[in-house]
């Protein structure tokens, strides 16, 4: 997670604390309570002790209480909602934005603490602030200047650029796109309710209790401030005000009527708030993108008049309070992929798609493409309408009209419906099979297999489909006989994305062998095309370097990635391992995959002790570990291996061939690491061919080493069918808990871990020592090397990986170590390449994942890399220009990856 100053913690605390927003609530549920004076002082007594504790309590012990407290002496100088001063607003707008003509845009300078503000507070709210000062400054604007520059806004205030550069998405899961405003606007405006699945977790329970309440009392702030002219109530007004908003409140569906609104504020003079509130209602209305926008642009007028009784002002902060309070459970906030799948993806304050908004943030500008990822389920007529409507609007085009009525597929090829056509060519899907699953104590994950083969064999299915492409947004589809559709051409590429520390690759790397095998039936008139391209999640989260590495290589291997193919995050290879550890501390894994990382590591280090004088020093300890550990497992402890093999049919007739094999007790790593390299086939593939020959191409791809399993000849073999029997079975695993440690330490032995009166063999424990994990650098680097061989791409996303893995800034990301600015450091004993094993850079992509969760968007990861790379004393010229073969690399991996879908005849 990103590491802020005290002055960022302290600004996100006064705009979005909850015992200061609860504070104000109680003040303005009782308006009459003590003497102005008196009131207003103990509001600012409070304050000033709830920020100071809110701090600490947020972010204990890593700031001096003094400084904190100094701080708080001058942020709240008793004159908070009394005069139209805020503290930090006018500070933070004018250090991280800027005016440029009429575009409101974040400072290039100011960008990394610009997007470490965004997660902690809306920067809506900024823009806001900046527009209601311009308007006191300007009074005399007319009112279409002023719906021009609202209306002009881009998304997140990124700056504009050079229409003539277009930028290419390669990674954006469409799901994690849509804004925080835009799925508050539909809690707080349309009167969603928070509501949960018969499977809901006790955590998204807990959210639910703590959220409503926090939505209902912004409901109530909002009714209370869309009522023009509220500055001018009294006090005993305001009490009648608060008791008919508590009635209206009770009833269900309320909700503002956004044409009466909009009518009622005809007469108010242009730029007032009260104008500023029918402006809203007519956005609301027409469903405008920038309607958030409007919203807070009313709000801060309204709190700058010096005529707003304080209480007004006292709930406008209760709301800005509130809706970052509600937001921040739509941002990803701490570390790992189980946190950001169960909780920040799967927010009870749910994600949809909106349409247009989310079209607007993918595709910026007019020239701009992306690959976006969802399930593969989700690519059907409706959703690619959606995107293409999304895509025809924002490029300022309209359908073409059809030359006569009811010849909707009889459409020309004129200028209009060419453009359109490149317009839906600005895209292509990647659909992405799920590894997450529901979090069960004491329960490992287990794969439904039939369910992925289902999945699998339905897609091809749809994608053979003609039902439903024959919409008027596809101009006639197949009907149209003026050019060849062939929609299937935007499914381009696979993934297996969710948490990867729940069901690992190889369930799913069979099918996806499958998928991309070639040679499918295709319907008549299909033009030829190429398959699938790979773009798959793999070592973006893990409990130890090792795990994260070998994820990769069995993503690699596995699914048999070839040139063009793409490694998701991949921050495994980068994130230097002593770093990794230092910050992690205990490293806490089940015994069979610190068994499986020890086996891995064995292996590299036998392959590399020739050229790599550290594999030689580490290879004994491995084989040391291994053996200590092997005998604490329990694959060899099934009673009878012929169980294992699912195959009694066949007992007699193996039984002679294996007598001579030695037990699963005296494996050696060697047969380990073949019945690792065994998991490429596809267990549950092999137990439905009892025993026969494989059949259909789904057996051929599944199992490629058919012939071993089936015979079962080889320790290797006997070793995978004992795991499948022991993962069918297994519901507690030992947990080894791995520490850094010298040599020392690693030779007084493993320990188990006392457990009150006796030891509790459930947990072990194990020592990295300096040595192993100065290896570990090394083998990334090598592996690197290899990868790139294979001509394969890494998708770095930076702020995702900020916010996801260990990293405090965008300067230790680690594409600055797999593709630097500056190739110096990539020679023989450089930073880059310490150990000598790397042969240049290695080919990467920048996207968002998903820029609505980690808020921002493509342009901005360009401009926080080149920020890191002048923060790494990296010359502008050079970050440009490095950044710049990036962006033309990106566009280029894009057309390499698209087929067309319109084409003309």
């Amino acid at each position: 997670m990103l590491q802020r100053s005290l002055t960022e913690h302290a600004a996100e605390c006064f705009f979005g604390d909850e015992r200061l927003s609860a504070r104000l609530w109680q003040l303005l549920q009782h308006p009459a309570e003590g003497l102005d004076s008196d009131r207003w002082q103990l509001l600012q007594d409070d304050f000033y002790h709830l920020l100071v504790e809110g701090v600490e309590t947020r972010y204990p012990r890593e700031h001096r209480l003094t400084d904190v407290r100094q701080l708080m002496d001058h942020l709240v100088d008793g004159h908070l909602l009394l005069t139209p001063v805020l503290p930090w607003l006018d500070e933070l707008q004018q250090r991280l934005m800027q005016r440029n003509g009429d575009l409101l845009c974040y400072r290039e300078r100011e960008v990394q603490a610009y997007v470490r503000l965004a997660a902690g507070i809306d920067p809506t709210l900024l823009a806001g602030w900046h527009l209601a000062q311009w308007l006191n400054e300007m009074p005399l604007l007319q009112a279409h200047d002023i719906r021009r520059v609202v209306s002009a806004q881009p998304p997140f205030f990124s700056p504009q650029s050079k229409s003539s550069l277009p930028f290419a998405e390669g990674h954006v899961h469409f799901w994690g796109v849509t804004a925080d405003s835009v799925i508050l606007d539909d809690y707080l405006f349309e009167d969603s309710e928070l509501i949960l699945g018969e499977k809901s977790t006790l955590w998204q329970k807990e959210q639910r209790d703590s959220l409503q309440p926090l939505l209902k009392r912004a409901r109530k702030l909002l009714i209370l401030l869309l009522e023009p002219n509220q500055q001018q109530c009294s006090q005993e007004d305001g009490l009648q005000h608060w008791a008919r908003l508590n009635i209206a409140m009770q009833e269900s569906n309320h909700k503002p009527d956004w044409n009466l609104l909009s009518a009622s504020s005809h007469a108010a003079s242009v730029g007032s708030a009260d104008w500023l509130i029918g402006q809203f209602a007519t956005a609301m209305g027409l469903g405008e993108s920038n309607r958030w926008l409007w919203l807070n642009f009313y709000l801060c007028k309204r709190y700058i008049e010096f005529d707003t009784h304080p209480d007004q002002r006292a709930a406008i902060l209760c709301f800005w309070q509130t809706v970052n309070q509600l937001r921040r459970s739509l941002i990803m906030d701490g570390q790992g992929l189980t946190r950001f799948a169960e909780r920040s993806f799967n927010s009870v304050l749910q994600r949809h798609s909106k349409g247009h908004d989310n079209i607007r943030r993918v595709w910026p500008a007019k020239a701009d493409v992306a690959e976006i990822k969802s399930g593969p389920m989700a690519f059907k007529p409706k959703l690619v309408g959606e995107i293409a409507r999304g895509l025809i609007s924002t490029s300022d085009l309209s359908l073409p009209k059809p030359p006569y009525i009811f010849g909707e597929s009889d459409i020309q090829l004129d200028m209009q419906a060419l453009a359109t056509m490149q317009a839906l060519e600005r895209w292509q899907f990647c659909g992405h099979f799920s590894r997450s699953q529901a979090h069960k104590q004491n329960q490992r994950p287990r794969p439904d297999c039939k369910r992925l083969w289902q999945e699998a064999e339905k897609l091809v299915r749809n994608l053979e489909s003609t039902s439903g492409w024959n919409a008027s947004e596809f101009m006639g589809g197949k009907l149209n006989p003026n050019f060849h559709f062939q929609p299937a051409r935007w499914f381009r590429g696979l993934d297996v994305a969710g948490d990867e520390n729940a069901l690992k690759i190889e369930w799913f790397a069979p099918v996806l062998r499958w998928l991309r095998c070639g040679f499918k039936s295709r319907p008549d008139g299909e033009r030829a095309s190429s398959g699938f391209h790979l773009s798959i999640h793999a070592g973006e989260d893990y409990a130890h370097p090792a795990s994260g590495m070998r994820h990769i290589d069995e993503t690699v291997r596995f699914c048999e990635m070839r040139e063009g193919d793409r490694l998701g995050h991949a921050l495994a290879l980068g994130i230097m391992p002593k770093q990794w550890a230092a910050r992690q501390g205990e490293m806490m894994l089940p015994l069979d995959e610190h068994l499986d990382n020890l086996v891995w590591l064995w292996h590299h280090a036998s392959i590399l002790s020739g050229v790599l004088p550290l594999a030689q020093q580490v290879l004994p300890l491995f084989e040391r570990r291994i053996a200590h550990f092997w005998h604490k497992s329990y694959w060899w402890q099934v009673p009878d291996w012929m169980e294992a093999t699912d195959d009694n049919e066949n007992q007699s007739k193996n039984q002679a061939e294996v007598s001579d094999i030695p037990s699963l007790r005296n494996a050696t790593p060697g047969d380990l690491y073949q019945a690792w390299w065994l998991r490429r086939n596809c267990h549950y593939r092999l137990k439905s061919l009892s025993g026969s020959w494989p059949i259909d191409s789904r057996e051929l791809y599944a199992l490629p080493d058919h012939l071993e399993l089936s015979e079962c000849h080889t320790l290797a073999s006997r070793l995978y069918h004992a795991r499948h029997t022991w993962l069918s079975n297994v519901k507690e695993v030992p947990l080894v808990i791995v520490r850094m440690g010298d040599e020392a330490a690693a030779n007084r032995g493993f320990h188990t871990k006392s457990s009150g009166r006796k030891n509790n063999e459930n947990i072990l424990e194990d020592v990295d020592t300096p040595a192993e994990l100065d290896f570990m650098h090394a083998l990334q680097d090598w592996l690197l090397t290899e990868y790139d061989k294979l001509g394969l791409i890494i998708e770095a996303n930076p702020t995702s990986n900020v916010y996801i893995a260990r990293l405090k800034s965008y300067a230790e990301h680690p594409i600055f170590r797999w593709c630097p600015p500056d190739e110096s450091v990539l020679e023989p004993g450089k930073p880059a390449n310490l150990y000598g094993m790397r042969r240049g850079p290695v080919r990467v992509l920048i996207n968002t994942d998903d820029p609505g969760i980690m808020p921002t968007t493509l342009r901005t990861e360009f401009l926080l890399l080149r920020e890191a790379s002048i923060d790494l004393g990296i010359g502008r010229t050079v970050a440009e220009r490095w950044l710049e073969e990036l962006r033309i690399f990106g566009i280029e991996q894009f057309q390499r990856n698209h087929l067309p879908v319109f084409e003309t005849i």
